[in-house]
Order: C-alpha cells, then sequence, then structure tokens
C-alpha cells in the first residue's frame, strides 16, 4: 500500500527548527511528506494562495507580521488550508486562542521533536478529508432538492422559483420573456409497448437533446411525467418559435434506441411569452404555455403552437360557435311558437267542440288579442313582451269551460253565488294552462286581468302596479271589447260611449296612463 502524500508549508525562518520538523517526521516515515519554506507573512500568503498545500505548519512569531494575522487573512481569502501553529512553551495561552480564531491545532516547541508532531498532522489532515466529505454530501443534497433525478433537468418546484426570479428580472430590466412547455407524444403507449425501463431512457435522452439546443442562459426543467419546460431570458417570441421548432424537428429526425428496440417520438409545443396580452405574472406564463400545448395535441401533435395563435383559432370558434347557436335558437323559438299558437287553437276548437254555444268565447278572444296588439304598438313594448300578451289575450277566457254554460247564457242579472261562480275562471284557466308548460309568462297575466287599479278587482285584490303589467293592458282590452258587443242583457255601447266610460273608471278599474294611450291609438281606427 503506497504511502499518503503530505505537501508541507513550513511557515519558519529559523532553520534549526526547519531540520527539527523534517528530521522527526522523516524518522516516524508514517507519511510520505514534500515541504515547502515561507519566511516571512507575506511570502505565506503568496504561497497560500496556489492552495496546493496540505497544510500550513506555522510558527506564531515573524520579524514583520504575527501568525494571528497571517491566519486572519488566509480565512478572509477562503483558501480552506487547514493551520497548525507552534508556539513558545510558556504561550500555549495563544495556541488555544488561535484554535479559535480557526486553526486546526497547536503545538509547543518542545513537541515538533516528538511523535505528537505526526499525530497532529494526521488529525487535521483526517479532519479536513472529513470536512471536504461532509461539504460533498451537502452539495450533492442541494442538487438532490433541484434536480430531477431521472433527468438531470431542474425539478418542477426549483423550475417555478427560477421561473418567478426571471419574470421580475424581466419586468425590472424591461426584457422579454418566454416559455416552452412540450409534451412527449404518445408516451403512454412506449412505456407499455417497450416497458418502463425503455422509458426511462427516453426521457433522459430527451433531456440531453433538449440542453444541447438550448443556449447558457436558458433553463430546461422535467416539469412533470413526460413533459418539460423552458425558461428563456431576454427572448421574445419569433424566438422562442424558432427554437421551439428546432426541438420539433429534431426529435422528428431522432431514434430512441437500446438493445433491439428501437422508436421514434415526436413531442408538441406550447409557447407563451410576456408579450401575451393576459400576462400579469409568472403563473401566466405557466398556464398559457399550458393551453399553446394542448392547442398543438388538438392540431394532431408533432405541432408547435403560441398562446398568440390559441387566442385567434379560439376566436374564430367562438363566433362559429355563438352563430350555431343564435341560429339554433331562433329557428328553435319559430318551433316553440308554432307550438305554441297550435296549441291556442286546439284550445279554441275544442271549447266550440264541447258546446256550439261557446263560440263568442273564442270571437271575444281574437278581438281582444287585436284590441291588445294596438295598444302595445302605443306602448313600445319589445316583441318578446308583445307575444306574451297577445298569448295571454288569446287564452285570457279559457277558464270559462268550468262555468255552467245556463250562467253564461241567462238574460237577466246574475245573483251573487253566480257572479262568483264566474269569477272562477280566471283560477280555473291558469289550472288548466299551466299544464301544458308552455305558457308560464303568460300565466301571471291571466290570473290577474280581473284586478282593478284601485284593488277591488278579483282573484287577488291587487292595486296598482302591484297588478302585472300585461294584465292592466287586458283589463282595458276586456272592457272595450265586452262593451262594444252584444249581450243576451244588453245592446253594445257605441265607440264614444265605451271610450267614455273607460276614461269614467281610468284610475278606478283601469291603469289611467293606459287609457289616455289606448283611446289615442284606437281613435286613430
Amino acid at each position: 500500500m503506497s504511502k499518503q502524500n503530505i505537501h508541507i508549508l513550513l511557515a519558519e525562518n529559523h532553520h534549526p527548527t526547519i531540520d527539527t520538523i523534517k528530521s522527526t517526521l522523516t524518522a516516524q516515515n508514517d507519511l510520505k511528506y514534500k515541504f515547502d519554506v515561507a519566511r516571512s507573512g507575506k511570502d505565506i500568503i503568496e504561497k497560500t494562495d496556489s492552495n496546493k498545500f496540505d497544510l500550513v505548519l506555522m510558527k506564531h512569531s515573524f520579524s514583520d507580521t504575527n501568525g494571528f494575522k497571517v491566519f486572519d487573512e488566509i480565512n478572509k481569502r477562503k483558501l480552506e488550508t487547514p493551520v497548525i501553529i507552534i508556539v513558545e512553551e510558556s504561550e500555549e495561552k495563544l495556541g488555544v486562542e488561535a484554535m479559535d480564531k480557526g486553526a486546526y491545532d497547536y503545538l509547543t516547541q518542545g513537541e515538533i521533536k516528538t511523535v505528537a508532531l505526526s499525530r497532529a498532522i494526521r488529525r487535521a489532515i483526517q479532519r479536513k478529508k472529513l470536512e471536504d466529505d461532509i461539504k460533498e454530501s451537502l452539495k450533492k443534497l442541494e442538487t438532490m432538492a433541484i434536480k430531477d433525478g431521472l433527468t438531470g433537468l431542474y425539478n418542477h418546484n426549483h423550475f417555478k422559483e427560477i421561473l418567478k426570479h426571471e419574470y421580475k428580472t424581466a419586468k425590472r430590466n424591461i426584457q422579454p420573456l418566454s416559455c416552452i412547455m412540450l409534451d412527449l407524444d404518445h408516451f403512454k403507449s412506449v412505456n407499455d409497448s417497450y416497458g418502463h425501463q425503455f422509458g426511462d431512457l427516453v426521457l433522459a435522452r430527451s433531456a440531453e437533446i433538449l440542453k444541447k439546443l438550448v443556449r447558457d442562459t436558458d433553463f430546461v426543467a422535467r416539469y412533470g411525467g413526460e413533459e418539460f419546460f423552458i425558461i428563456l431570458p431576454n427572448t421574445n417570441l419569433d424566438g422562442a418559435f424558432i427554437l421551439a421548432e428546432r426541438i420539433r424537428t429534431a426529435f422528428e429526425n431522432n431514434t430512441f434506441k437500446k438493445g433491439g428496440i428501437s422508436n421514434s417520438v415526436t413531442v408538441s409545443i406550447g409557447i407563451s411569452s410576456t408579450s401575451d396580452n393576459n400576462v400579469a405574472g409568472d403563473n401566466n406564463l405557466i398556464t398559457n404555455a399550458d393551453k399553446a400545448l394542448y392547442r398543438a395535441k388538438w392540431r394532431g401533435r408533432n405541432n408547435v403552437c403560441t398562446y398568440e395563435e390559441t387566442e385567434f383559432e379560439e376566436a374564430i370558434h367562438i363566433k362559429e360557435e355563438e352563430k350555431k347557436i343564435k341560429d339554433f335558437t331562433i329557428k328553435f323559438e319559430d318551433v316553440h311558437e308554432n307550438i305554441r299558437e297550435t296549441c291556442i287553437e286546439s284550445a279554441h276548437k275544442i271549447l266550440r267542440e264541447l258546446n256550439n254555444g261557446w263560440g263568442y268565447v273564442n270571437e271575444h278572444s281574437i278581438r281582444v288579442n287585436l284590441y291588445s296588439e294596438k295598444l302595445i304598438k302605443g306602448l313600445s313594448m319589445s316583441d318578446d313582451e308583445a307575444t306574451v300578451i297577445k298569448h295571454a289575450a288569446l287564452l285570457h277566457d279559457i277558464g270559462m269551460v268550468g262555468v255552467n254554460s245556463k250562467i253564461l247564457k241567462k238574460k237577466g242579472k246574475l245573483t251573487e253565488g253566480e257572479y262568483n261562480l264566474i269569477k272562477r275562471h280566471s283560477n280555473i284557466g291558469v289550472k288548466v294552462i299551466e299544464r301544458t308548460k308552455l305558457f308560464h309568462k303568460e300565466l301571471p297575466i291571466i290570473l290577474h286581468h280581473h284586478e282593478r287599479f284601485d284593488g277591488s278587482g278579483y282573484p287577488h285584490r291587487l292595486k296598482g302596479e302591484n297588478i302585472p303589467y300585461g294584465s292592466r293592458i287586458l283589463a282595458i282590452t276586456e272592457a272595450y271589447d265586452a262593451m262594444r258587443t252584444d249581450t243576451v242583457y244588453r245592446k253594445a255601447y257605441t265607440h264614444k260611449e265605451a271610450v267614455s266610460e273607460l276614461k269614467e273608471c281610468a284610475g278606478k278599474q283601469f291603469d289611467p296612463q293606459m287609457v289616455d294611450v289606448f283611446i289615442r291609438v284606437i281613435n286613430k281606427d
């Protein structure tokens, strides 16, 4: 077994002492020593700067300085060379003080002639080796904390720290920053077909491809699974796209081989940049790159896509989708409206079939619908609101099906009981109509079309604007038609008489503002 070579710097200007040290160490013959001599403080600093010595064996005092000052200078320069101080027999406290400052050990002038010298050197060398091993282990731990074990790239957590720092730097220096996220296409099938060992080789070789293509200033990380992320400081979108295409081409032309297995793997790539219009933080760069990557896969994989392209394509698709939805809604609403109109016509037909004498109910409803349409135009209502009210006008008396026909045809004055039976028709109509599920907006109008503006109407004695808007319209138009139509117990009013009655009842039975509008529009006809 060969002896360990120990290179010692003897910081000593006294020849007999130098000779004694050399003689003592050579005689003990346990290690192989090589010596250099430094005779002043300045000489010690200059020679230790080379960092080639395993140990400095230094006397405490020199003509130009003392050992403490030299030792402080060695520490200041972080030379990390073990130092053993030699002191006089009566000055051991200086040796203790030197160790407090970081010296590995101290020896007296008497001990340098004994085995204590070699023991002190051996302990110092062993301690230095132990310290170096600990530092190396700490470096490995630090590397493990920030690097991915399989690929050697930065891991996910450290990548996020880098991105946060680079984003702040880019903003502070007003520089562009771009990011690339890439994913190995169909990587699951690689593992399924060839096993995880080959899959691991593909991941490790993929990392090598990426490291060869990026600059020294770029950062490559394993984002997770088969996904990788590249941070490109001071790089605009065009520069990122050029690199992304190089990466895509490199993978497209590459073949991964292991033993008898040979397989190609393409990549899909998404790009984000601080020039993207929604970037307000580093997380937006990740989100945008991920979204662009998804779009690249959606296109068919082996593709590069920027977030800008994603936004543009999405805008086009959204417009197309919105147009389709709009067209469908219009057509479906037309179908729905046709169904409702058919339902109304069928309701009137059923009334006629049940009793031939009820034709006047249908005719009355049609006229009320026409009068209501005139009033609606005068009130400047929307088409949707107008349609609901016109439907309600056609259906408002459907509940008469639940009233005895003898009461409806009675020529004389109704009794209180008979009138109460008639008043039920609003509720009956609502119960019948609501079963169709087609006229939910019309139901409140039908239910309350006999409410009075002063609160004395039925069925709930609603007052003023608490009465549904459409009900207030029907109250006027139905009353006008009833007055203008012959009945079994009286002749029809003239237009002038009917208008006079409406004016008389404005604010009592009817909404006064609506009465004014109705009279104005009906007078035109």
